[in-house]
C-alpha cells in the first residue's frame, strides 16, 4: 500500500461524526428501556370472593376465598391459581405444552351447612385432592393474540375424578380480557359414594331414601372471566359460572330432594400484576 495515498483525518473535524453516534446510542438505549417498559408484567396475583354452592348439589350458596393468578418461574416452571386449584407446569409459562401436578382443596359437607336435613347426614371432611394435568394452547386460533388450550387432569382424593375441557382466552380489546372456558368431571364408584349416595345409617338418620351413587360423567361447567384493566399494574375480574350435574349425580336424593342440580358461581377480584 503506498502510505501516501493515505488521507489524514483531523480528530477535530470527526467530532461531528463522533457527536452523531453517541446520539444515536443513547437514542437506541432509551427506545430499548421504553420497549421493555412496556412488556406485559409476567406475573398476576388476584385476590376476592365468589358465591359457590355450599356443597356440590346444594341449594344454599356460601361465600368463598377467589384466587385467580400466575407465576412465572423462568426454567423452573410455572404456578397457576384457580379458585381452590394451584397447578404447577414445569414446562414453564412460555411453552405451549402444560404439564405437571394439580392440587385442589375440597371444603367439608358437615353440620355448618343451611339445610336441617342434609345437616343430619354423616360428616364428609374436607379432603386435599392431588394428581396430573396436561394441557395444550393454540395460538392465534380465531383473532391474532388470542389463545385455545385443551387440556385433561386425573386427581384422587376421596376417590378419584378425570376433568378434561377448554379455555379460550380471547384477543384483548383495549383494557378489556375475557375467556371462555369448559369442563366435563369424570368420578369413580368411590367418590360418588362418598358425597352422592345415602346409605341405611344416613338414611335413618335424615329420612332420605336410600341410594347408591355410581361412577360416570358427574357434572359440566361453563364459564366467563372478563378482565378490566384500571392501570398497567391493577386489573379488576369477574367470573360467572354455570355447573349441571348430571347422571347419578343429579339422581341422588341428596341433590334431587334437598338441591339443586343446577348451580352457578359469581365472583369479583382485584388482580396486581408484576
Amino acid at each position: 500500500m503506498n502510505l501516501s495515498s493515505l488521507r489524514y483525518v483531523s480528530p477535530v473535524s470527526s467530532l461531528p461524526f463522533i457527536a452523531k453516534a453517541m446520539v444515536a446510542s443513547v437514542a437506541l438505549a432509551c427506545a430499548a428501556q421504553a420497549a421493555l417498559a412496556q412488556e406485559p408484567p409476567r406475573n398476576l396475583l388476584s385476590l376476592g370472593a365468589i358465591s359457590l354452592p355450599e356443597f356440590e348439589g346444594s341449594a344454599d350458596q356460601a361465600i368463598r376465598p377467589f384466587v385467580l393468578g400466575r407465576l412465572d418461574f423462568g426454567q423452573y416452571g410455572s404456578l397457576r391459581l384457580a379458585g381452590l386449584t394451584a397447578q404447577y407446569n414445569v414446562m414453564g409459562a412460555r411453552s405451549r405444552w402444560g404439564f405437571g401436578p394439580v392440587v385442589s382443596l375440597r371444603p367439608p359437607r358437615d353440620n355448618s351447612v343451611e339445610d336441617p336435613v342434609v345437616r343430619r347426614l354423616r360428616e364428609v371432611d374436607g379432603t386435599v385432592e392431588a394428581g396430573v394435568f396436561v394441557d395444550y394452547s393454540f395460538i392465534d386460533t380465531l383473532a391474532k393474540g388470542d389463545r385455545l388450550t385443551v387440556g385433561v387432569e386425573a386427581k384422587g382424593g376421596n376417590g378419584n375424578q378425570i376433568i378434561w375441557g377448554f379455555l379460550y382466552q380471547g384477543a384483548r380489546i383495549g383494557a378489556f380480557g375475557y375467556g371462555l372456558d369448559f369442563r366435563m368431571n369424570y368420578a369413580d364408584d368411590e367418590h360418588m359414594e362418598t358425597y352422592f349416595s345415602v346409605d341405611a345409617n344416613n338414611s335413618a338418620r335424615s329420612g332420605l331414601p336410600t341410594y347408591v351413587a355410581s361412577g360416570g360423567l358427574k357434572s359440566m361447567t361453563l364459564g366467563f372471566t372478563g378482565s378490566y384493566d384500571l392501570s398497567r399494574d391493577w386489573t379488576v375480574i369477574g367470573r360467572l359460572g354455570f355447573t349441571r350435574l348430571a347422571g347419578d349425580a343429579s339422581d341422588s336424593p341428596i341433590v334431587r330432594l334437598r338441591g339443586e342440580s343446577n348451580s352457578t358461581a359469581v365472583g369479583v377480584a382485584i388482580g396486581y400484576r408484576f
